[in-house]
């Protein structure tokens, strides 16, 4: 059997019937060719080939646009030029996709948050209820259901990076995380695993990673980090730092895994953010040159030997920053300020990000500069 463009598989057959299973997720907008060599059946021993085709779709990808007066959530896709504005209203914080919605934190005046379920269907709103005035960031929803998640920071401080996680299908409750002796749980950071509702969480006050089955409140402690970086893409891995640089930490059996950056073209580089692929690391790194002091930002796709670059900014007057790669692991999102001497901030009181930020779609294959929109904080 051949598959065209090449994927690993493997098949099945049951009579007549012959079943073929991707080890690995598709690329998007292409066109495979299945052909099954040497088919014979009971009445003719001369062997033929079937062939079946099929093209994969390209899905939608959301990012925020914000403007001077107004702040936008726009829909498109890497393959196309499609620009929809999803929703739009000023101040818009942070966003989270739940399907065809979307959960929204807008700044109501004074840098405190509200919170919102956004309908893209029927442009319907409902309020989502915070405890008490506060400020939400790091806004996630999980990937296959309808909890969220954020930290929330209150004006009486009652709550200080408070993980919080809402349940849409089981009402409208929020409910703050704890730690492993029932206290309340302050994170430094946070995320949603690929699957289900189960997050994972670093302790602010010490370092400590825990897994939390936010269904049934179960935690299980994953030791202590200096940072929580990110999840890989197929979901078995995390992204974490030690005292001494970046950790592979695998959720199985907790077996942790130091790499140091390759070297690229003989030069080793330091190490920056970075997320876990099928094959290999994408990372962002720097190379400095101590005789002329120049430090270079680039983005490299490293696969434990060897660096290859995939992206720097044009004279290297830019900066790299916020890094998110696609499921498949086709593409890397990077969001990019193309000048920094130039840059102005947007002056935000929760993520404040440079009037001037773009992301810019990586092919992870080839480097190639596929797509870029004035925007940032992609959800695949």
């Amino acid at each position: 059997m051949k598959i065209t463009p090449a994927t690993d598989f493997s098949v099945t057959t049951s009579g007549a019937v012959v079943a073929v299973q991707f080890d690995r997720p598709l690329r998007v907008d292409a066109h495979y060719v299945v052909e099954v060599s040497d088919v014979t059946n009971r009445v003719e021993d001369s062997g033929s080939t079937l062939e079946y085709s099929f093209f994969t779709g390209a899905p939608p990808l959301y990012y925020l646009d914000r403007g001077e007066s107004t702040d936008e959530i726009v829909r498109t896709s890497v393959a196309g030029n499609e620009r929809t504005v999803v929703y739009s209203a000023p101040g818009i914080q942070n966003f989270a996709i739940l399907g065809t919605s979307a959960v929204v934190s807008t700044d109501v005046g004074d840098g405190t948050s509200a919170l919102a379920l956004v309908s893209f269907d029927d442009g319907g709103i409902e309020p989502l209820g915070l405890p008490v005035p506060g400020t939400i960031e790091k806004l996630q929803t999980s990937y296959d259901s309808n909890t969220l998640g954020f930290t929330f920071s209150s004006v009486d401080g009652a709550f200080v990076d408070t993980l919080m996680t809402l349940n849409l299908d089981a009402g409208r409750d929020i409910v703050p995380a704890s730690a492993l002796d029932g206290s309340r749980l302050d994170v430094a950071n946070w995320m949603f695993l690929r699957e289900g509702v189960s997050v994972v969480a670093q302790d602010v006050d010490d370092g400590a990673l825990l897994l939390i089955d936010t269904a049934t409140g179960t935690k299980l402690p994953l030791g202590t980090v200096s940072s929580l970086e990110s999840v890989s893409t197929d979901g078995t891995t995390l992204g974490v730092t030690n005292p001494f640089g970046p950790v592979v930490l695998t959720l199985a059996d907790l077996d942790d895994t130091e790499f140091a950056a390759s070297p690229i073209d003989g030069t080793t580089p330091f190490p920056g953010e970075f997320q876990s692929t099928r094959d290999g690391v994408v990372q962002h790194v720097v190379l400095v040159d101590y005789e002329t002091d120049v430090f270079e930002n680039l983005l490299v796709f490293d696969d434990g030997e060897t660096s290859r670059e995939l992206f720097r900014t044009v004279d290297d007057a830019g900066s790299i920053g916020r890094i998110s790669v696609s499921p498949n692991d086709q593409f890397v999102a990077v969001e990019v300020v193309p000048n920094v001497e130039s840059s102005v901030s947007d002056g935000r009181v929760v993520d404040p990000r440079s009037t001037s930020v773009t992301t810019v779609f990586v092919s992870v294959e080839t480097g190639a500069v596929v797509k870029s929109v004035a925007g940032f904080a992609v959800q695949w």
